[in-house]
C-alpha cells in the first residue's frame, strides 16, 4: 500500500513538473511553481484561515518556522520526495 501512495505522489510531481515546463514554454521564463500558488489557486480562503488558526492554538514558532518554508518550497520537489519516502517504506 505504502508503494502505491509512493507512485501517487511521484505522479503528481510529474503532473507539476509538466505543469511548470508547459509554463516556461507559454511565457519563456523556468521556475518552479510553491505548494502556497497551488494552494492558493485551489482554496485560497483556507490558506488565509491557515496562519492565524497555527499561531492563535498551536505555537507561532510553528508556522514560521516549519509550515511557512514548506508553502514557498517548490511543489514537485516536495512530491517527489515524499513519494521516494513511501516508495522506500513500502518496499519489502
Amino acid at each position: 500500500m505504502l508503494r502505491w501512495i509512493g507512485y501517487l505522489f511521484l505522479l503528481l510531481a510529474a503532473v507539476v513538473l509538466g505543469s511548470d515546463i508547459y509554463a516556461w514554454l507559454q511565457s519563456g521564463g523556468f521556475r518552479l511553481s510553491a505548494l502556497g500558488e497551488w494552494w492558493f489557486w485551489a482554496d485560497k480562503d483556507s490558506l488565509q484561515i491557515l496562519q492565524p488558526a497555527i499561531e492563535r492554538h498551536v505555537s507561532v514558532w510553528l508556522f514560521e518556522s516549519v509550515i511557512q518554508p514548506l508553502l514557498e518550497w517548490p511543489l514537485a520537489i516536495e512530491f517527489g520526495v515524499l513519494g521516494a519516502v513511501f516508495w522506500l517504506l513500502g518496499r519489502r
